[in-house]
């Protein structure tokens, strides 16, 4: 019988001597959650010194994808605050980011065809956006790890938003524990290779 148990833990938290990370050893997946809002917001620190929120969040996650506790396990980046992104992104450019300062997307401005069969023929300002942050986290979790990393964008404050993200977390739990069983096949549909995982 499965069993799942939130843990949530702060950056702050994070240091050498971490009594915490013990508590990692029989987990499967880490559930990793940003704020898309986040990212023309700054924070000051102790010393004064003034950060990026998402630069925070990056480099906390950069700790944590690379920490010795969690290499054999999955990652599910949970893009949160979906709505208020895309409210956001019209007035305020992502290129507020440092980290972001290659996002400029072409809009088009026409109405889509409706004889389009097209889900996506003219996506929203929000929704290149979110792909594009979506993006950038799995270039920089495959160039750290080898391995791909799995996301969902959600509205959290949407109860049925937060299930889903949930429901496609014990999904690839699911598909983690199949994949031994079919890797050694040759018609196995897991790769093992970094270098099949699409961004």
């Amino acid at each position: 019988m499965a069993r799942y148990q939130l843990i949530r833990v702060h950056a702050r938290g994070l240091g050498e001597n971490c009594k915490w990370l013990e508590m990692f050893e029989d987990v499967g997946m880490v559930i990793f959650c940003v704020s898309l809002s986040d990212y023309d917001q700054f924070t000051v620190d102790g010393n004064g010194c003034s950060s990026n929120k998402m630069i925070l969040s990056r480099k906390f996650f950069e700790a944590i994808v690379t920490h010795p506790t969690f290499e054999q396990m999955d990652f599910l980046l949970i893009l949160n605050k979906i709505d208020q992104f895309e409210e956001k992104i019209e007035q305020v450019p992502l290129t507020k980011c440092d980290w972001f300062s290659d996002f400029h997307p072409t809009i088009s401005r026409s109405r889509p065809n409706s004889n389009s069969n097209s889900i996506n023929h003219n996506p929203s300002l929000g929704q290149l956006g979110s792909h594009y942050i979506a993006v950038k986290f799995k270039r920089l979790y495959s160039s750290l790890t080898g391995r791909k990393l799995y996301v969902s964008v959600v509205k959290g404050l949407e109860p049925g938003s937060v299930d889903a993200s949930l429901k496609y977390a014990k999904e690839i739990l699911k598909w983690s524990e199949e994949r031994p069983n079919f890797s050694s096949s040759e018609y196995s549909m897991y790769s093992m290779d970094a270098s099949s995982f699409s961004h």
